[in-house]
């Protein structure tokens, strides 16, 4: 299918004339009732992201997709309180966990900001997305042993090391609760070479899953595998760091081997949003399950919680411009730093420049000592170091994602492609320097073993005819 038709236009105009709409609503009310403009955005919010999604896949686009999965995670943790205004909005309890009404101004221009930002990520996706069947060739047998052999290897180097570092966090969880993961300091360099090395296990399971897609017993092991992980990390809790990764290999395997039934899929994802998500929620802060608060309540809870990573978006609206300037790309400069190792500096400078620990010493100082944060997010990143001006670079951002996220006619190219949304996936609640450290060690590293591998091969077959 082509890449844009005129009616995704249409959807787009549509969209745009709404946007404008809501921003004029805003100018003329947000001094005169706070909370209507709230209600109001939040409406413009969902119909954006219905009638995207509705483009989305008229257009021919998986539900699957890389891309339009990560669309869905901005709008869920920087968007989520939409949901919030416009279907829970008789509940008595407050929709922010950190502010109160007298802050309900910067909440409004830090609602805008995100309801653009998603609607530019909305235009990107709509216009730049190609859905095209992409026909698979056949790889040669070079590029075969070459995945294979860089798949397993980087397989046998992090299995071991992702078991120790899930006992690891098993032990501390145990110990201290969910929580308590954050309470530990942030690995970086040789210092953090386990949970480092752990870092490849899903790179390897992409890249080997498709090397041996034919080999029956080796592919359910890998799921298995895959499997194993993802079930001990709910159990302690944790919601995006669990599934992410699985997510990620089923569209894989989607798009390169065979269709994944989409009725499997909608029943789990029915179970882990009614029964299991409410109770990780519960296990996060150590509560019991209350037979009386009903689903509709969990739900409220849920949505509340991840919503809140628009949190660091309004603090630093807070204090950028009219405490600090804005960084002119200083967080983008740190993360294209991550590609050179921490062997010069006790401290490597994307450490000590990270922008959720400067927000967590800003706002919580007895929090940042006791090593708690609060994250960060895209849009924050966005605004903290372009203003307004971040809103075209989220544009072409998007483009750049949606690229990666397309399938491509090799599938270990498509692999490779995957991995990176491992760290890509990170950003809607953290931050850029988190994003580029993975791509190009633990994703990056692995492609420049296979393309080594693929020039290696035929000389070593040469040498030993």
């Amino acid at each position: 299918m082509q890449r844009a038709s005129y009616q995704s236009y249409g959807f787009i105009g549509l969209n745009a004339l709404i946007c404008g709409l809501t921003i004029f609503f805003r100018i003329l009310n947000a001094d005169l009732n706070t909370d209507q403009t709230l209600v109001v955005q939040s409406y413009a919010i969902i119909s954006l992201v219905v009638i995207h999604s509705y483009a989305w896949f008229k257009q021919g686009g998986n539900d699957l997709s890389l891309a339009y999965l990560f669309f869905l995670m901005v709008f869920i943790f920087n968007c989520g309180k939409a949901i919030l205004f416009v279907f829970f909005a008789d509940y008595h309890e407050p929709f922010f966990s950190f502010f109160t009404e007298r802050e309900h101004l910067v909440l409004i221009r830090a609602y805008e900001y995100s309801y653009i930002g998603l609607f530019a990520m909305s235009c990107a996706m709509l216009v730049g997305s190609n859905h095209r069947a992409v026909e698979q060739v056949s790889t040669t047998l070079r590029q075969q042993d070459a995945a294979k052999v860089t798949g397993v290897v980087f397989l046998l180097v992090s299995v071991p090391a992702a078991i120790y570092d899930l006992v690891d966090m098993l032990r501390l969880v145990l110990s201290g609760g969910y929580f308590a993961l954050f309470n530990s300091e942030q690995s970086y360099g040789a210092s953090g070479i386990i949970k480092v090395l752990g870092f490849f296990l899903f790179p390897a399971l992409y890249l080997t899953l498709i090397g041996f897609r034919d080999n029956r017993p080796v592919v359910t092991l890998l799921w298995l595998l895959a499997t194993v992980f993802t079930v001990v990390k709910l159990a302690m809790g944790a919601r995006l760091v669990a599934l992410v990764p699985f997510l990620i290999m089923l569209s894989l395997w989607d798009v390169t081997v065979q269709q994944v039934g989409r009725k499997s899929i909608y029943a789990v994802a029915a179970v882990l949003v009614i029964v299991v998500f409410p109770a990780l929620s519960l296990l996060r802060v150590g509560g019991e399950l209350d037979q009386n608060s009903g689903i509709g309540h969990s739900m409220f809870e849920i949505i509340k919680e991840m919503s809140d990573s628009i949190s660091p978006l309004v603090w630093v609206m807070q204090r950028v411009p009219s405490e600090m300037d804005f960084t002119q790309g200083h967080s983008f400069l740190l993360a294209a730093s991550t590609a050179i190792p921490n062997l010069f500096w006790d401290v490597h400078p994307a450490q000590q420049g990270s922008l959720s620990k400067w927000l967590v010493y800003e706002v919580d100082p007895w929090m940042a000592k006791q090593g708690g944060g609060f994250g960060f997010s895209i849009f924050a990143e966005f605004y903290l170091n372009f203003y307004w001006y971040g809103i075209p670079l989220i544009f072409f951002t998007t483009l750049l994602i949606s690229r990666f996220s397309s399938v491509r006619a090799n599938p270990i190219n498509t692999a490779f492609c995957f991995s990176c949304f491992l760290g890509l996936m990170l950003w809607p609640r953290g931050e850029l320097v988190a994003v580029a450290r993975f791509i190009m060690w633990n994703a990056g590293i692995p492609w420049l073993c296979y393309h080594f591998l693929c020039a290696i091969i035929p000389r070593f077959n040469q040498h030993n005819r």
